[in-house]
């Protein structure tokens, strides 16, 4: 795959998404500390991006097809679940470890779970089977977890 100037927008967005999230540890960890609830603490994350989504969402004239919605496999709605799930281990891993190697622990996470379910195909994502620039990938992302986890802090 080469890099096509029409994606760089895409691969800007997604640098920009990575930047977001030591800064929602960060900042879900200052609120846990202060309300002294993890599980509220993503409650209130959930509450307020749920507002903040409500006040975006009428501007983007978003029209959502129920019916297919209804017709899609039950899974599908459990991405709040799973989301809440990522809240609250972010802020336990995020006070006990620290942002930096709760972030690198969770990315290297992110990028190994992300390479099987595109190998599979699994949760409707098109199939990309892994290869030797993939395999390289998931090696690089094992071998920097490694050196956080085993260089002094």
């Amino acid at each position: 795959m080469t890099l096509q100037p029409r994606r760089f927008p895409f691969l800007l967005l997604a640098v920009t998404a990575g930047t977001l999230l030591p800064m929602q540890f960060a900042v879900n960890s200052a609120l846990a500390g202060e309300l002294h609830s993890v599980t509220l603490t993503a409650g209130i994350s959930y509450l307020v991006g749920a507002v903040a989504l409500g006040a975006v969402l009428p501007a983007l004239r978003v029209r959502a097809n129920w019916t297919a919605a209804r017709a899609a496999p039950r899974w599908v709605w459990l991405g709040g679940v799973v989301g809440s799930a990522y809240v609250v281990g972010s802020v336990v891993l995020t006070r006990l470890l620290g942002a930096a190697l709760a972030t690198t622990l969770v990315i290297a996470a992110q990028v190994l779970t992300a390479l099987a379910l595109d190998h599979f195909g699994a949760l409707g994502l098109p199939r990309r089977r892994m290869n030797r620039a993939r395999t390289l990938a998931a090696l690089l992302v094992l071998a920097a977890l490694a050196l956080r986890l085993w260089t002094p802090a």
